[in-house]
């Protein structure tokens, strides 16, 4: 299933029914001590790699720390285990700066998104999972705005772009494919070439925060700046406590406030939700 021309349900029925962001109550959130790492963990931790869930290759790692048990303390009451999660890769400020310079050829959305403090709306739209970090648009009048004119023009030209021939497709191109919106149904939205194998693309919803795997003979062209004039919509956070504990918050809006940013990522915002 995915829209003509003309029909945009999928992305309009975001906005609800009045062209405004509805608000529903997410489910409850598991409390556990979590620790966060850039890059490679140090060298002298005992850890598990956990393969995430989702679509895609595995991009996703979280590591947990075990503490050995000896003779001496088998009686002790066991330590409870700290969640250790790496920032996935797709979050990550070099990536978004090659990312921004490839599709938007502007880098200024990230000075952007360090504006948004206080007390906020999260339109939640990717949830890594198992852990504290996920996707969401910032809710604003300037939100729905650009939604509207972007998937509205995105509507209007689906069928009047060309299907992309496979040589041409590699890394670094930015073109418009199909995107499963949940409940919504299927939606063409824009996207950008993260990796290619043989005749499968790895491409970044960027409006979404999600990556997906892809035919190399699905993708469309979508090469006008005009179509990419919208800075993207949505952006990553990460939870101040705790985890998500389901995919389930995806699409729904959560309120809360901007704690602060995270240590070396500091275009990912922490956040508190409201109980």
């Amino acid at each position: 299933m995915s829209w003509s021309s003309g029909d945009f349900r999928a992305s309009a029925e975001l906005l609800g029914k009045t062209g405004m962001l509805e608000e529903q109550k997410s489910p409850r959130f598991k409390k556990r001590e979590t620790e966060v790492y850039i890059g490679n963990l140090p060298l002298d931790i005992s850890e598990v790699l956990q393969k995430a869930p989702g679509p895609g290759p595995a991009r996703i790692t979280a590591f947990t720390r075990f503490i050995p048990k000896t003779h001496s303390d088998a009686r002790k009451p066991e330590t409870p285990r700290t969640g250790v999660f790496a920032v996935p890769m797709e979050m990550r400020g070099p990536f978004l700066v090659l990312l921004l310079r490839e599709c938007f050829r502007d880098l200024s959305w990230l000075a952007t998104v360090w504006n948004v403090s206080g007390e906020v709306g999260l339109l939640v739209t990717s949830v890594v999972p198992q852990t504290p970090f996920f996707w969401a648009m910032h809710v604003t009048e300037t939100l729905q705005e650009n939604m509207q004119t972007l998937f509205g023009a995105l509507a209007v030209a689906e069928e009047q772009q060309p299907y992309l021939q496979p040589s041409v497709v590699q890394r670094g191109t930015r073109g418009l494919a199909e995107h499963h919106l949940g409940d919504y149904g299927w939606a063409w939205n824009r996207c950008w070439v993260v990796d290619r194998v043989d005749h499968w693309a790895v491409v970044m919803f960027i409006d979404f925060g999600q990556l997906a795997t892809i035919p190399v003979q699905s993708l469309r062209s979508l090469d006008s700046d005009d179509f990419w004039a919208i800075p993207p919509l949505t952006q990553p956070f990460m939870l101040e406590e705790g985890i998500l504990s389901s995919c389930q918050v995806i699409n729904r809006i959560l309120k809360g406030k901007i704690t602060g940013t995270l240590n070396l990522e500091s275009h990912i915002l922490k956040f508190e939700e409201f109980k």
